[in-house]
């Protein structure tokens, strides 16, 4: 599981550049010239989605395992099922499966399929597909093979009938599935037609085998790709015969070409500076929309000024939380309550109690010797990672700590996990989640040194002893005991629910229905025009 974890923080990384800093541009209540006027609506058909940055892989969707490219992912593949769209807590939907079972043990999952499906080479959807589909996420050991690694067997008594046999017990196999990052059905028939020599993965660099609403059609790297309606598509089709996905490597550049009407949306990708120009701006559309992603404080134990519990527990009581994420994330976040992300536990026995306090943390500092340093880490391109830091260190130095604020590139960021040491002694995380809503999906990559994003190697046995359990059975008691657990190790903080930030042009209809809490993308084809 850990490659899947890597991938996770990458995500992080990716949809930090929607994050911004203190500083505030001027307010511009008539972005677009000057003029106030809505743009008006295409007649050509077309949708265009502006991507900052490219998305640097194929989508494919088995290799493919970061936020930007998911607006391609998602509209060109489906999954037996999905998170529920416009809700704000993670419930499990039906896509291509339309109803399952799920035996006492967590072993056995029964699907019963969509009938009436079919996919992009003309091949009919069936029971085999999905033993395909699986059988090649496994063989291609991509970021995220570790959601089929578990499967046993797949059975197809039928065509619309698929078991799937687990090696053992996992209740958060539906959320593996569910998560934007899980297993896509792809034609058997394409898979074998254009096998090659890599399982496919040279063709699906420019090719699409799903049976999503949209084809993809043109595949420029680092420039444009493009999508086109499925004629052939089993569910509702939308206005827009095709979808433009330009790329721009600068926020400016993209601003300006949806200011002027040549972008319809723009999704998790403008920084939180620019609230004051698009949030409230009657031009426009600007909808926050919930997300299972958080702003996290970690501390490093191997770090001799965190070496013991007491000096990690008084770092953590001298953080003015609803401060910060008042300060630096304004609109976009809301305070974390809770230890897991919002909603994962539903009746909040993981809330956080860890109470500001700044006066203990100021006597533990008046132990130290004089000059005691410390640094504060970030991801380089995370601007509200560092200004939390900045801040955070600005509030040390005034207890007599000769602190400093830090960036890393994500290179280096995950290379600590090899020697901790080599890390600073904390680090501010911008916007970072799990692949999926399950709590085990959560605490396994925060919270078990082999996760992949417990970047410190900060361990708690008996956290990683309850969350193996808690999996095999859904337990939620031992869910919440594990966070609390791990909590108390003084070693992490939950400091921000993080929302996607969505501007879309005024005509531009159905974008909360088009989203749903576990990804950071729209499903193109519940969009539509105002009339």
């Amino acid at each position: 599981m850990k490659n899947a974890l890597r991938k996770t923080a990458t995500r992080g990384v990716v949809a930090a550049l929607a994050v911004s800093s203190l500083v505030v541009l001027a307010a511009c209540s008539s972005a677009g010239g000057g003029s106030t006027k809505a743009n008006a609506a295409p007649t050509d058909g077309v949708l265009t989605v502006g991507l900052l940055g490219d998305i640097g892989q194929p989508p494919d969707p088995d290799i493919y395992y970061a936020n930007n490219g998911l607006a391609i992912v998602l509209n060109t593949y489906e999954g037996l099922v999905q998170y529920a769209n416009n809700v704000d807590t993670v419930k499990i939907a039906p896509r291509l499966a339309t109803s399952w079972t799920v035996n006492k043990t967590n072993t056995v999952y029964t699907f019963t399929l969509r009938s009436g499906v079919t996919f992009h080479d003309g091949t009919k959807f069936t029971s085999e597909a999905v033993k395909a589909s699986f059988d090649r996420r496994t063989a291609v050991k991509g970021g995220a093979a570790y959601m089929t690694a578990g499967v046993q067997s797949v059975a197809t008594p039928d065509d619309l009938t698929a078991v799937v046999t687990l090696k053992a017990p996992n209740s958060a196999f539906l959320d593996y599935l569910a998560s934007p990052f899980g297993p896509k059905m792809e034609s058997p028939t394409g898979l074998e037609k254009h096998a090659g020599s890599d399982d496919a993965q040279t063709y699906l660099q420019t090719h699409d085998l799903g049976t999503g609403p949209y084809e993809l059609t043109t595949a420029n790297t680092g420039s444009k790709y493009g999508l086109t309606q499925y004629s052939g598509y089993w569910g509702t089709k939308s206005p827009f015969k095709t979808v433009d996905l330009p790329v721009y490597t600068d926020v400016s550049a993209l601003q300006l070409a949806f200011d002027n009407g040549d972008v319809s949306a723009i999704v998790a990708a403008l920084p939180s500076s620019s609230l004051t120009k698009y949030d409230g701006n009657k031009k426009f559309d600007s909808v926050f929309l919930p997300t299972l992603q958080s702003a996290l404080l970690t501390v490093n134990p191997s770090k001799s000024f965190f070496s013991t519990k007491e000096a990690r527990t008084a770092f953590m009581q001298s953080i003015d939380q609803k401060q910060l994420v008042k300060e630096v994330l304004g609109a976009r976040s809301s305070v974390a309550t809770t230890l897991y992300a919002k909603g994962m536990i539903s009746d909040g026995s993981d809330k956080q109690d860890i109470g500001y306090d700044p006066k203990v943390f100021a006597a533990y500092a008046k132990t130290l010797p004089t000059g005691t340093k410390m640094t504060i880490g970030y991801a380089s391109d995370n601007t509200n990672a560092q200004s939390m830091a900045n801040i955070v260190t600005a509030n040390l130095q005034n207890d007599g700590i000769t602190a400093t604020a830090q960036g890393y590139p994500t290179s280096q960021v995950f290379g600590w996990a090899n020697d901790p040491t080599k890390g600073p002694d904390a680090f501010i995380d911008g916007n970072n989640g799990p692949d999926g809503g399950s709590p085990y999906m959560w605490g396994h990559v925060f919270w078990d040194k082999s996760g992949g994003i417990n970047y410190f190697l900060c361990d708690s046995p008996s956290t990683d002893a309850d969350l193996n359990q808690a999996v095999a059975t859904g337990d939620t008691s031992l869910y919440a005991k594990a966070a609390q657990t791990y909590s108390a190790t003084g070693c992490y903080m939950n400091l921000s629910y993080n929302k996607d930030w969505v501007v879309s042009q005024k005509w531009l209809t159905g974008v909360a229905e088009a989203h749903n809490i576990g990804a950071n993308e729209l499903d193109f084809s519940k969009l539509g025009i105002a009339k």
